[in-house]
Order: structure tokens, then C-alpha cells, then sequence
């Protein structure tokens, strides 16, 4: 056994734990309050979400576009197929990709689910005044992009 190795003051800065956090509350709480009486699960609404924020679009691009994980993103599509949810054919331009579009039950799933998923973010981003939300979204988009870069190795480690 050993004592903590590393120092409190340390983590207490360490803001990925408070994101994590968040976003897990997040994600649990859209799943119990929005989800709980769809036939859903939270990666398969975060894949709807994505098709009905970019449209017609291929999975490689929902992937890299979001922090859905490829082959976890794979299996949320076949699932979605099989509910009737979204169609996948062959991208013309491309035979070897498939683009994924929703299907009007698709559609109509999401214009049901969609609404309450929004109410739900607004009950938490609410108890921000505008003015910090906007600076909230600005960092978080700093800190998006930064993360997209290559990670800089220090000399003699």
C-alpha cells in the first residue's frame, strides 16, 4: 500500500477530471431524462444527432467530427439500420464508403427526442449567465482545436 502520488493541489487543477465529470453527468442525465422511454441508446442518439446536424454524410466524417469512436460508431450505425432509423447506400463518388441518411422514421424520432434533449442542456447551461456560456464556448473551441494538435515532445525525455 501507498499514499496518494500525486498532490492534491496538482489534480484540483486538472480541468480534463472537471470535463470528464460534466460530461458524464451530462450524458447520464440525457439518457434518464431523455432517452429512458426510447428505444435508444446514448451513442445511437449521439450517431441520429450527428446525420441530422451534417445531413447526408459518411461515418468517417461523423467520427472525425465528433468524439464518437469509429468502430463503437460502426456498431451504433448497424443498430440504427436495423430499427429502421437511418439508410446506408454507396456513395457514388466513392464505392467503397457508404453514406448514411435518416429515414422518416428516422426523422420523426428525432424531431420527437430532439426538443427535450434541448430542454435538458438548457436546464444546465441556464444557470450560466450569457455572457460566461459565450466565453465558455469560446475556450472550449480554443481548447478543441489545440487538442487536434500534435503533441510536442520535450527534449532529453
Amino acid at each position: 500500500m501507498h499514499n496518494a502520488l500525486i498532490p492534491q493541489e496538482q489534480i484540483d487543477d486538472f480541468f480534463i477530471l472537471s470535463a470528464r465529470a460534466f460530461t458524464s453527468r451530462v450524458r447520464r442525465m440525457v439518457a434518464i431524462e431523455v432517452l429512458q422511454n426510447e428505444d435508444l441508446q446514448i451513442l445511437e442518439w449521439q450517431l441520429l444527432f450527428s446525420v441530422a446536424r451534417f445531413g447526408c454524410c459518411h461515418l468517417a466524417f461523423i467520427t472525425r467530427s465528433t468524439s464518437i469512436d469509429p468502430a463503437h460508431g460502426s456498431r451504433a450505425a448497424s443498430t440504427l439500420e436495423t430499427k429502421g432509423l437511418i439508410t446506408r447506400r454507396e456513395d457514388p463518388k466513392n464505392r467503397r464508403r457508404k453514406l448514411i441518411s435518416m429515414t422518416p422514421k428516422g426523422v420523426e424520432v428525432f424531431e420527437r427526442i430532439w426538443p427535450k434533449a434541448r430542454m435538458a442542456v438548457k436546464n444546465i447551461t441556464d444557470h450560466l449567465d450569457p455572457v460566461d456560456f459565450a466565453e465558455l464556448k469560446r475556450l472550449m473551441d480554443l481548447l478543441n482545436k489545440a487538442s487536434e494538435q500534435p503533441l510536442v515532445k520535450t527534449s532529453g525525455h
